[in-house]
Formats: structure tokens, C-alpha cells, sequence
């Protein structure tokens, strides 16, 4: 087993021994067993899984944030941790809808950095809830 606190800026979302984590890394998808080496990544918007010590597999969306792991403990610090049951997809296609409109659109003063960012959380969103 090793320990699993997830945190979000309002809450800990999650603090309990697990079999595995999975996460999307900035480099790709990973996942942590027990006795893994230390480890940072920084987390881009995609799916979370983790299997609990009763055998259950929780399937997460997450907006981005950072995962460090260190004897035997993973923390992970979410923007956002949203449980795909909570996931609605007819909001998510709207956030992309919207997202690509910002992306494609030639008004000034648009943050497309944060349109990007929009886009890639709706996909991840949409794709978990499939």
C-alpha cells in the first residue's frame, strides 16, 4: 500500500492508503505502485485513477496541479478534482464550444493561454465521461 492525500485549494479531497495511482504528467501518463522512487511531476488536465485497498477503481478529471512522491506517500496538489459521475457533458461540450471560439477569435486583449487551457479541460471532461 502507500498513502494518497489529494488536495484541492478548498479541501482534501481524498486522504487514505491505495494499490496504485495514475495521473496525466506533463510527459505522459504514469502511475505509482508501492516503494516507488521519489518523484515530482507537474500534472496537465486529464484523467486520475486510483485503485483503493478494497479493490475499487475512482476515476478523476483534474484541471492540472502537481504530484510528488516520497517514501511511500503520493500527494497530489489538484487546481481541481472533479469525480466522473460529477462530470456533465453537455456543460463540458460547451466549455469546448466556447474555448474554441476564444481560440479562433481575432478580439484583442483575449488570453488564449487560458482559452487553451479551457479547451484541454473540456476535452479531458468529455473523454472521462465517455
Amino acid at each position: 500500500m502507500l498513502h494518497l492525500e489529494i488536495v484541492t485549494p478548498g479541501r482534501i479531497v481524498f486522504d487514505d492508503d491505495v494499490k496504485s495511482f495514475t495521473a496525466p504528467g506533463i510527459e505522459g501518463s504514469f502511475q505509482i505502485l508501492p516503494k516507488h522512487a521519489p518523484f515530482i511531476s507537474t500534472i496537465i488536465p486529464g484523467p486520475v485513477k486510483f485503485v483503493t485497498k478494497q479493490d475499487d477503481t475512482k476515476f478523476f478529471v483534474t484541471s492540472g496541479g502537481t504530484v510528488e512522491v516520497h517514501d511511500n506517500k503520493v500527494t497530489m496538489l489538484a487546481e481541481t478534482f472533479i469525480p466522473k459521475e460529477e462530470i456533465n457533458i453537455a456543460e463540458a461540450e460547451s466549455e469546448k464550444t466556447e474555448a474554441s471560439r476564444l481560440l479562433d477569435s481575432k478580439e484583442p486583449g483575449i488570453d488564449k493561454a487560458a482559452a487553451k487551457h479551457m479547451l484541454l479541460v473540456a476535452k479531458a471532461k468529455i473523454n472521462a465521461a465517455k
